[in-house]
């Protein structure tokens, strides 16, 4: 894996996909309680949340305990905030994942 590139592809293509994503379900940032992307690291994800302007409190990062666990990490992170009674029934949930492979995609899931 060429972690430099895979970085530059990840900052290239996930803030277009966050709008894309906005976009296509006519909601705004404001609109979203969390934001959950794969758990890369912690690095690359304060990069994307301070480069597509997403807050802090709404920015969702489950590095501490487990790390990269690759295609497990959104929901090892949703459990996890399940658990800390994070998430409220009514809660919107945008979920972006992306990796090795130079695959990415995202949703929205209401809680």
């Amino acid at each position: 894996m060429n972690g430099p590139e895979i970085f530059n592809f990840t900052i290239e293509k996930i803030p277009g996909l966050i709008q894309e994503t906005l976009n296509v379900n006519g909601l705004t940032m404001d609109d979203i309680d969390y934001f959950v992307f794969h758990q890369a690291n912690s690095f690359m994800l304060n990069y994307l949340r301070r480069k597509t302007k997403i807050p802090t409190e709404k920015f969702y990062i489950d590095m501490e305990k487990t790390g990269n666990t690759v295609s497990a990490t959104i929901p090892i992170a949703l459990k996890n905030m399940m658990d800390k009674g994070l998430l409220k029934r009514g809660n919107k949930i945008l979920l972006a994942g992306f990796g090795v492979g130079y695959s990415w995609g995202a949703t929205i899931l209401d809680f």
